[in-house]
């Protein structure tokens, strides 16, 4: 706008004249002074939030989310949305269409996946736990005892040493990591003939256990531990108790690996957070947690 326009130019003496127009032109530096300097601070103003969308294996997503608990603190303009209605493979489906900025898995990228423009970071390994419904008599079994279980040969605690009673064998479902990449070679080659109940979510398997007396299953030791309930009886196995130690020592070999998945193309709000994590802080946090940092 030109201000010098609102002026009436109307014949006065010179001396009278100059006076306004002087006054007038400080002003607009003064004004021109404030406009730039509100800019300059708006230009140094912080970015808005990112929020980062987030899903992914029911097992990792927990040790994900305190990870992002702990770099929200540092950065605050980073914020995280999880939606814990997905597994690994619907994670990755979600990343591909753009639904997600960030899979979290608890298996390696399979065969078609690693075909697809992605990147994989390992940041944690969980121990795969046999757990009891808590049974005093019975604090271990053997590999051979669960297979026993499991094929169906044996039905009954008190065959295991325990108090006597019907075993309940809970089970994952066919596709589920825990299912295909410990329990079948857990069970070399011998084929899971009893009867079972099978659930569809590691926090349901969980459930299942600390409710059902004379219940058998197996879960990530992360879960476990986080539960801090009575009733969920961790087995030793063949003698070794599992411990994210005990998996870094090679003591207990049945654990999966977690892993973060995104787009090659990412943010650089998402390639800086999968750093944190599977960086010496993340180990940290995971061992704190249960987990075995990498």
């Amino acid at each position: 706008m030109n201000y010098l326009g609102h002026y009436k130019r109307e014949k006065r003496p010179t001396t009278i004249y100059r006076l306004p127009v002087l006054m007038l032109m400080v002003a607009l530096a003064v004004v021109g002074c404030a406009t730039a300097g509100e800019q300059e601070e708006k230009d140094a103003s912080p970015s808005e939030e990112v929020s980062l969308r987030v899903s992914g294996s029911g097992t990792a997503l927990p040790l994900v989310e305190k990870l992002a608990e702990a770099y929200s603190q540092e950065h605050p303009e980073i914020g995280f949305q999880f939606d814990p209605g997905t597994n690994s493979s619907g994670a990755i489906e979600g990343l591909l269409a753009g639904n997600l900025d960030l899979a979290v898995a608890n298996r390696p990228l399979e065969e078609d996946e690693a075909e697809e423009p992605l990147v994989y970071s390992t940041f944690a390994q969980d121990a795969v736990v046999f757990v009891a419904y808590r049974n005093e008599k019975v604090e271990g079994l053997s590999t051979q005892q669960i297979q026993d279980v499991y094929s169906g040969k044996v039905t009954d605690w008190s065959e295991l040493g325990g108090s006597a009673g019907e075993i309940v064998v809970l089970d994952r479902d066919a596709d589920e990591s825990a299912r295909k990449l410990v329990l079948v070679p857990f069970m070399d080659d011998r084929p899971v003939e009893a009867r079972t109940v099978v659930l569809d979510r590691a926090g349901e398997m969980v459930e299942a256990i600390k409710t059902t007396p004379n219940s058998i299953g197996y879960s990530s030791l992360g879960l476990i531990l986080k539960e801090q309930d009575p009733n969920l009886q961790i087995l030793a196995l063949d003698g070794v108790v599992p411990t994210p130690e005990a998996v870094e020592d090679g003591e207990y070999p049945w654990y999966l690996t977690f892993g973060l998945i995104h787009n090659d193309n990412i943010l650089e709000e998402v390639r800086e957070f999968v750093a944190f994590a599977s960086g010496p802080e993340g180990r940290r946090i995971a061992e704190e947690n249960g987990y075995t940092g990498i």
